[in-house]
């Protein structure tokens, strides 16, 4: 019963990904005509079609994300982002208001009006003896606070800065002055009234909401210096509960009232986020990106094909070399080599170098195709240089009876040249791929040593 419940869904799921269009998932015949240029002419289906699949799964699952962020933003916009909170934490007392978001549906009798508010939650309040510490801690600091480019209260030869208000306890101070035509309530100083050793008197009142203090200051001048029937009531009841939350300062919290006197119930929720614009956005890209990289699984295997081809033909060199050394023609070394893989192909990993020989032998044989044609055909359509090389020296022996063996040995030699060369080109690759993980595990290592002084600092 599993098993068929399991086919059952593969089914559907293979039939799924069948839908998606063809433009997205790679075109049949461009594919084929990609793997064609690689591999020759054979049937190529079956990788075709698990290529398309793989790509339409990964369509599928974009789409599924879409799919999901589309229903979530549709949720969010139609109202309501789940419960709110029956308590909101304030600010602290030197903090900004927060405003916060929610929907509120308000209802009496028959009658209910929903809609989405804003709530601004004011800094908690400070206690009586707090706000008398600040004061106090004003008044000590008031001289120092308002000298301005003055050295001190003895000697003033410039404006005075006059602030309005503490920046670090957020104390307001009124000013007056006994002589505002030579320093007003603002700490400009008349240059052209005041008079050298003159004393002007400055009072500061100091307040904090309901505590105050008054200080006194004297300035000594210097030398100058260089719906419904009740629908509409519900709105009036709904934005004077607005304002009282609004203005309300009292608690450590919020609390979002569930009732009032006149008999309408409150319910809260909260408002959500506007569209995700930027999951959106991360979702378009990882889009483009998939339509664009709809060949790369067949542009890969052509790849490592080749990167194969080139791998295993300094072996082939060799085994060239020892046939023919033994008193071996071309063709029949190559028939032998041929023979020999397909005896033992199904030990290992299919070998694309050697699956073109295979089949080369095979058209040799079958159709009796010119030995040097198929080769050279085999190494144009490979793309590896030392292919068309190699199909150039058979060539040459079998037109021009060239010395072969010769030509192969020094082939041979430039072959596994490369080869080493190319393996110590991608060592040296490797290494550098391997600084930026360094960096960063150095960099972990640096702030785990130094997080714990840190933290006692």
């Amino acid at each position: 019963m599993k098993a068929k419940t399991g086919s059952k869904a593969e089914g559907f799921a293979q039939r799924l990904m069948d839908r998606v269009p063809e433009c997205l998932t790679g075109r049949a015949d461009e594919m084929e005509k990609r793997l064609t240029a690689a591999f020759g002419g054979r049937d190529f289906s079956g990788e075709i079609r698990a290529e398309k699949r793989k790509n339409a799964a990964r369509w599928l699952l974009v789409a599924g994300l879409f799919a999901l962020l589309a229903a979530a933003t549709a949720a969010r916009l139609a109202g309501g982002g789940g419960p709110a909170p029956s308590m909101i934490e304030r600010p602290g007392p030197f903090e900004r208001a927060a405003r916060v978001a929610a929907w509120v549906k308000a209802e009496y009798s028959a009658d209910s009006v929903k809609k989405k508010v804003e709530i601004l939650v004011r800094p908690r309040s400070l206690g009586e003896d707090e706000k008398k510490k600040l004061v106090g801690e004003t008044a000590q600091r008031l001289e120092t606070l308002i000298l301005g480019e003055n050295g001190s209260l003895d000697d003033v030869r410039s404006d005075l800065d006059l602030v309005g208000r503490d920046p670090e306890t957020n104390v307001d101070i009124a000013w007056s002055s006994d002589r505002p035509d030579t320093l007003d309530d603002s700490g400009a100083l008349n240059r052209v009234a005041a008079k050298e050793g003159e004393a002007v008197n400055l009072k500061a009142r100091l307040s904090m909401e309901d505590v105050s203090e008054t200080v006194a200051l004297e300035v000594r001048l210097g030398p100058p210096a260089s719906e419904g029937s009740a629908g509409k009531s519900l709105d009036a009841v709904l934005a004077g509960q607005l304002k009282k939350l609004n203005e309300s300062a009292d608690g450590d919290a919020l609390a979002l009232p569930e009732a009032d006197g006149y008999g309408v119930s409150y319910s809260w929720e909260g408002a959500g986020g506007g569209p995700r614009v930027m999951e959106a956005a991360l979702l378009s890209l990882c889009a483009l990106m998939l339509y664009g990289s709809r060949y790369k699984g067949i542009d890969g295997k052509v790849r490592a094909a080749r990167a194969s081809m080139l791998r295993d033909f300094p072996e082939f060199i060799n085994k060239m070399l020892i046939l023919l050394n033994a008193g071996l023609v071309v063709s029949a070394a190559i028939e032998r080599v041929a023979r020999d893989y397909e005896e033992r192909a199904d030990r290992g990993a299919p070998k694309p170098l050697y699956e073109e020989l295979a089949g080369i032998r095979r058209r040799v044989e079958g159709a009796n195709a010119p030995l040097a044609a198929e080769l050279g055909i085999m190494a144009s359509r490979s793309g590896v240089r030392e292919l068309m090389r190699f199909a150039s020296i058979i060539s040459d022996n079998i037109d021009k009876g060239s010395a072969l063996a010769e030509k192969l040995q020094a082939e041979g030699e430039l072959v596994w040249s490369m080869r080493r060369k190319n393996a110590e080109e991608a060592g040296r690759i490797a290494e550098t791929k391997l600084v930026m993980p360094m960096a960063l595990t150095l960099l972990a290592l640096i702030m785990v040593t130094i997080a714990p002084a840190a933290l006692e600092m």
